[in-house]
């Protein structure tokens, strides 16, 4: 199984998750609450990496 990196992002103000912004239309949140993952563009809150991470794993199950 890969590892896959995830770091915090880092400024100050508000952030865009970018994946809540694409499936709800709006990603508002705290820059400190959003965070990277290493080889996808963009920033991603807390539930948006586990789903993330739950697909990612889902596909090398497969």
């Amino acid at each position: 199984m890969k590892d896959i990196k995830v770091t915090r992002c880092v400024g100050e103000g508000q952030g865009e998750c970018k994946r809540c912004k694409e499936l709800k239309g709006w990603g508002l949140n705290w820059t400190s609450f959003l965070y990277k993952i290493e080889g996808r563009e963009g920033c991603y809150c807390f539930d948006c990496v586990k789903a993330i991470i739950e697909e990612e794993e889902q596909c090398q199950e497969s």
